[in-house]
């Protein structure tokens, strides 16, 4: 008899010996213990609750566990704060103090015999720099022979769509698709908050020159926002905020039944977006939020997060091919439990292609001395080398690079966004976001929607946070104050999504 019930429609293997290279869940069971595995790139995400009968329950989506009813839904006080401050619950919280999810490359092992259950790594990401990789031309050839044969194995009969943006991913991907997808069978779209945007702008002429259709263009709204309030909250169990919704706005409008969606989740940390060009591994950019917002919470909540984030970390070690702490963390924590999770929201709507979710070509990464994948350069060598009609040199991008200067962006557009930002800061702060200068930098007008369309929206939220005791009233205070800079409006969208979940 199992001392363990499988909620929903999760997919897994029962195996007799886990293999860490293939994606979602593998249960491994013997006389004495279960041990259910995920993969590195938590493709499915895994919760653990138990009942008020003992029974432990596990599900992969939130509205299994709302349907519950013998079960503790008390809100974790320190999961409310780690969603806020580093948008998930670290390492195995959640919102709730009974829910535990699963991190990367971990397992939930239950003893049959005692039905207690704990979680821990499999797997500590640690990779040895390959010496043998002595160019930038090595590194690239060996990035891109792995990338083209996972493209290579996709059914060209098949119909996909893909989000496109303006930056260097999305890019590159479709660059490897117009090697094996026909054009009929592709469809892309781009969203944003107006069409005159450079995100769409750049979009289409890549699609062009590629081949393709210019992508689809979403527009996104107040309207977009809000409606997310409806199922997004619940859906994630509070660690998606409202301000993440573009994709799924997208999807819910549109009969994709026929389509599979290419996800390129993951290849910001694949072509290293958080390598940095020397090894600093005396600062944790967790640790720094948490003292930043120290006076939010009881000493003892701040405990519980600071043991949290020492788990998170305990298995880095600064010998291997990381130059950071914060790139460990992107890698094990932000990348599984944030981007991977939305393609997961999303394959609620259209089914999911996560493209870049490859264990041989995770260790390859990782093996590449910082030097070539520093900020993405081996990404540019790969663009500028084998697809040479869109150079990273020859196409002006928006990528995620855009704001770590100017040799990413260009002198005279890095610094017309950051002058267009502080003048719609002030703008914001007299007008309430009703008067704002048009910005083609930009996606998405967060900030002015917080203050023009949601400041209501988180006042009431703040208020229940109060009533139950989770918020003080000098916590309120501070929350509701909205900031003149775009640190923190985040944040703020977070607090409105947790008020959707817990009450």
């Amino acid at each position: 008899m199992n001392n363990y019930k499988i909620l929903g429609k999760v997919e897994y293997k029962r195996t007799k010996e886990f293999d860490v290279k293939v994606n979602g869940i593998q249960i491994v069971e013997n006389e004495n213990k279960v041990e259910i595995y995920n993969d590195p790139f938590r493709v499915i995400p895994l919760f653990i609750i138990k009942d008020k009968s003992d029974k432990l329950i596990i599900f992969s989506d939130y509205e299994d566990f709302y349907n519950l009813k013998d079960v503790d839904k008390t809100i974790d006080k320190a999961g409310f704060w780690e969603i806020i401050l580093f948008g998930n619950g670290v390492f195995s919280r959640t919102l709730y103090k009974n829910v535990r999810q699963m991190p990367s490359a971990s397992k939930i092992i239950i003893d049959k015999n005692t039905n207690k259950y704990k979680i821990e790594r499999y797997w500590d990401f640690n990779i040895e720099v390959d010496d043998s990789i002595d160019s930038m031309e090595k590194a690239a050839q060996g990035m891109y022979d792995r990338i083209d044969s996972i493209f290579a194995k996709l059914d060209k009969n098949t119909k996909y769509i893909m989000g496109m943006s303006g930056g260097m991913d999305s890019r590159i991907s479709l660059a490897f698709l117009s090697k094996y997808i026909p054009k009929e069978n592709l469809k892309l779209f781009t969203y944003g908050f107006d069409e005159k945007i450079l995100e769409y702008k750049y979009a289409c002429e890549v699609a062009k020159t590629l081949g393709y259709d210019e992508p689809e263009f979403h527009k996104l709204t107040a309207r977009s926002y809000r409606r997310a309030m409806d199922y997004l909250p619940k859906m994630s169990g509070g660690q998606v905020g409202i301000n993440h919704c573009h994709i799924l706005d997208y999807l819910q409008g549109k009969n994709l039944n026929n389509f599979k969606q290419i996800s390129n989740y993951i290849s910001d940390a694949i072509f290293g977006l958080n390598t940095k060009k020397e090894k600093n591994n005396d600062l944790n950019n967790l640790n720094v939020i948490l003292d930043k917002y120290k006076n939010n919470f009881s000493n003892k909540i701040y405990q519980y997060i600071l043991s949290d984030i020492e788990l998170l970390i305990e298995n880095f070690q600064s010998k291997f091919n990381y130059t950071n702490v914060n790139e460990y963390i992107y890698w094990t924590e932000k990348t599984p439990k944030v981007f991977n999770y939305f393609s997961k929201l999303h394959s609620e709507y259209i089914n999911q292609e996560l493209i870049y979710a490859d264990y041989d070509l995770l260790v390859y990464s990782l093996s590449i001395p910082p030097k070539y994948r520093e900020q993405k350069k081996v990404l540019d060598y790969l663009l500028d080398n084998y697809f040479k009609n869109i150079p990273s040199s020859g196409f002006k991008n928006i990528s995620s690079r855009f704001l770590c200067g100017s040799e990413f962006s260009g002198l005279l557009d890095f610094y017309s966004f950051k002058i267009l930002n502080r003048i719609n800061a002030t703008l914001r702060l007299f007008t309430k976001g009703y008067i704002q200068l048009f910005n083609k930098y930009q996606t998405e007008e967060q900030d002015r929607l917080l203050y023009r369309d949601f400041h209501k929206d988180l006042k009431n939220a703040t208020s229940k946070f109060v009533d139950v005791g989770i918020m003080s009233k000098e916590q309120k205070k501070q929350w509701d104050k909205l900031p003149l800079k775009n640190g923190g409006i985040s944040e703020r969208f977070v607090i409105i999504s947790l008020s959707k979940s817990a009450f």
